[in-house]
């Protein structure tokens, strides 16, 4: 085995039925181009070696042909943590890394000492450092088109160094978006056959789901980020994780004009008293301590009946798409809805 490939790698997170690994492979475009998984002597699972050729068609609908299987990728924190739990750790790393809660858990289980750390913090990307990995594959999210994280003034400096992939970050929901990283994992060369706990990991999830969908009950719940100038509410047809809320049985409330496309819809804090029939409030997890009180002054915000009621809790923007990630998110969300009340 590859030794630079072995010291990449760790478990998967779970094992798949027949039926998913052919589902999850449909996912992306071209063939996954892994060898087949193999028992050791003692009769244990070993990672595939990467084999033939490597094509991925992105959100940008642009095509990345390669004529070997890329090995040395650098990923933006979020999308990184995604692969992780996929089973494909890459080498180095960029975006929300520190130690703040919203940066935790952004870049998920990606272990920190085991990768090159490119950049901090959005809008940081040390092309220098990045040059010195000779990186074959930079992998990014995108949202209409457009990196998310990579700097627009960088981007074709950073493009002449190795191809950029662009995931899709506004899939139809949960499931079809960890689908797109198990995809590139295996593609990658992650062992998405061998392992025992997939299957176990997707179960988990789906409990989750059935979790959150009986303590909803009535709820009316606002999803929300903020800035000390705006609030931004978050159009629930736009994103993986509020299509499977609402899926589940989650009554997410829409802006009064969503800005149709976009993940947000920006308003004045004088609108804020529109939303007094929010029964529950998911605030941004990255909003820092300053944003927070901040609020506190706001008086639109203040007299929520929702912030009233101390019923605000977090939404975990940016978080891995993983089963590993969204168990503990569903969990969680389903223990604050369990104890919220119905405050019409």
């Amino acid at each position: 085995m590859n030794r630079r490939l072995a010291t990449r790698r760790m478990p998967l997170a779970a094992a798949t039925a027949v039926a998913l690994i052919a589902t999850l492979t449909a996912c992306g475009e071209g063939d996954t181009n892994t060898a087949d998984a193999k028992k050791d002597e003692v009769g244990e699972c070993q990672a595939p070696e990467p084999a033939g050729t490597f094509e991925y068609t992105d959100a940008r609908d642009k095509t990345v042909t390669l004529d070997t299987v890329p090995t040395n990728v650098v990923a933006q924190s979020s999308v990184a943590a995604g692969l992780w739990d996929a089973g494909y750790q890459v080498d180095g790393v960029y975006g929300e890394l520190g130690d703040d809660p919203g940066s935790v858990f952004q870049r998920g289980n990606v272990d920190l000492s085991k990768v090159e750390k490119i950049g901090s913090t959005y809008g940081e990307f040390d092309v220098d450092a990045y040059a010195k990995l000779q990186p074959d594959l930079l992998i990014d999210y995108s949202f209409g088109g457009v990196l998310w994280y990579v700097p627009s003034k960088q981007e074709k400096q950073i493009e002449k160094l190795a191809p950029i992939i662009g995931v899709n970050g506004q899939p139809k929901d949960i499931d079809e978006a960890i689908g797109l990283f198990t995809d590139l994992a295996a593609k990658l060369g992650a062992d998405t056959t061998c392992n025992e706990e997939l299957n176990a990991a997707k179960e988990t999830y789906q409990e989750g789901l059935k979790k959150v969908g009986e303590s909803a009950g009535d709820l009316k719940v606002l999803i929300a980020s903020a800035a000390e100038d705006s609030l931004y509410i978050v159009n629930p047809t736009d994103l993986p994780e509020t299509q499977t809320f609402e899926q589940a049985g989650v009554d997410l409330i829409e802006a009064p004009d969503p800005d149709t496309g976009n993940v947000f819809t920006q308003l004045s804090w004088e609108k804020a008293s529109e939303f007094a029939d929010a029964d529950v409030i998911l605030l941004d997890g990255r909003n820092t301590e300053d944003v927070k009180k901040k609020l506190e002054t706001i008086d639109t915000w203040a007299n929520l009946p929702a912030v009233q009621a101390g019923q605000v809790y977090t939404w975990y923007a940016g978080a891995p798409y993983s089963y590993q990630s969204y168990t503990k998110i569903l969990d969680e969300l389903a223990d604050d809805l369990a104890k919220s009340q119905d405050l019409g």
